[in-house]
Formats: structure tokens, sequence, C-alpha cells
């Protein structure tokens, strides 16, 4: 018998937080972005993150899981998806159930995001087009995406100027797991519609920068607040508007 549940790790381990991790033990070894999965799903984030996730149980195993989350901080950019549902439950509803209830508990927060942001394949972007998702791209069906919340601006364009406001000066701080969405998503998505590259040399993103070498990795902030950029072994990559200024 299916049955659904919603798991905030900051809230204590669940018993579908338990068959989240057990179904996330052994998945995709290696890679940076499951093994930070684990940690969140673990609540070992929970200082610095918000996170929720959506599951369908069978029994004590977790068939179906969708997820989203963000930084514990005003303007906060979130991300979303992790979206799988085992093959073998899939056509029979579930997940449009998950997708369902995400966007209801989204609507009811008090501390929502700026925006959610995602990397979606075709069928998954055509599910989340329903609910305000768009690529950022233009004229593309799927890939990076982007949906808008509360009185932030439909076009991404328009969203990056509200968020990469002037500044006359940068100040380098600790990387935490807090930001890491503001770097890994959307400067990353900004630099990506601009034709310009994102990461350095051996270090593709933050999100890997933090479990491989954290005393290498900074952040760059303005003076109100807003992450725009980061810095991993002295070598700093920011927004373009702000180049050429000091950093302190």
């Amino acid at each position: 018998m299916l049955t659904y549940h919603i798991y905030r790790p900051e809230e204590g381990m669940t018993e579908g937080g338990k068959a989240l991790a057990r179904m996330l033990a052994d998945e995709s070894p290696g890679k940076s972005y499951a093994d930070v999965m684990r940690l969140r799903v673990a609540g070992a984030l929970t200082d610095a993150c918000t996170d929720t996730y959506f599951l369908a149980l069978d029994g004590d195993v977790c068939v179906s899981r969708l997820w989203n989350g963000w930084g514990k901080h005003k303007g906060a950019i979130g991300n979303f998806g992790n979206f799988l549902t085992l093959e073998q439950y899939r056509g029979q509803g579930i997940g449009t159930w998950l997708l369902e209830e995400w966007y209801a508990d989204l609507q009811a927060r008090d501390d929502k995001p700026l925006a959610l942001f995602c990397t979606s394949a075709p069928r998954a972007a055509r599910m989340y087009e329903a609910y305000g998702m768009r690529p950022i791209v233009k004229g593309a069906d799927y890939g990076p995406s982007y949906m808008p919340i509360g009185d932030s601006h439909d076009d991404f364009e328009a969203f990056c100027d509200a968020y990469y406001q002037p500044a006359s000066a940068l100040t380098v701080k600790p990387a935490t797991f807090a930001w890491r969405h503001e770097i890994d998503l959307l400067l990353k998505f900004a630099l990506l519609q601009r034709g310009l590259p994102f990461g350095f040399d051996g270090m593709p993103s933050l999100e890997q920068a933090l479990l491989s070498a954290p005393e290498k990795t900074a952040l760059l902030f303005t003076d109100n607040g807003r992450c725009v950029g980061w810095r991993y072994d002295g070598t700093a990559q920011i927004y373009p508007s702000y180049l050429g200024i000091e950093l302190s």
C-alpha cells in the first residue's frame, strides 16, 4: 500500500526520511550532487539549509521523491528537483501527487526563496511548466530552468538585473552550503546565458569545492548582502557587472 510523506530534516528523522536515505545510499557514487543530497537527508546541513522532501513509500521502500531547498537567509535562491519515481511505479499518478503537494507547500510558506532553479529533461520540463517553471535559454524546450516566486521578474534577464544590484566594493567571506545555489545555479545560468564559462580548472562547482577543498573556497558579497561570486584557490569568478571592483 502506498503512503505519502513530507520530510523536513530540521524537524528530525522520520520513517519517510529513513526510507529516502536507504534509496539514496548507493546512488551515483562519487557524484557531488548525490553526496550532498545524502548529507541533506541525514540532517547534516540543517543549520545552513532549509530542505523539504515529498515522498511516496510502498511499505518501508521509497518509490518516488521530489525535493526543494534553499539557504537560511533572506533573498535566497532555491533549488528544485531530484525528482525520481522507480520505473515499476510510473504511470500511476504518483509523481503528479508529489508535484501538487510540493506546490501547495511552497505557496503556504512564509520563507519562500526569490526563485527556484533546476536543470530539466524534456518530459520533466513539460510537467514543471504547469507550475511556472520555464527554460532560461530563449527558444529552448528544456534544460536550465527558472521559476520566479512572489514579485520576482518573469524574465530571467530582468531577474538578474534586480538581483545583481550595483556595488562599490565586494567582501570576501568563508563559503558555506547556505549559498551554494546562488553560485551553482543563479551565477552559473547567468554566465551560461551570456556565453561565458562557469567554474575553474579541476573544480566545476562550489558544491564540489565545499566537499573536497573548503579551505580553498570563499564567497564574494556586495554591501547589500547579495552573493555575486566565488573564489577558489585564490582565483575569483563573479557576475560580469562587478568586474574590476576591489575585494576586501
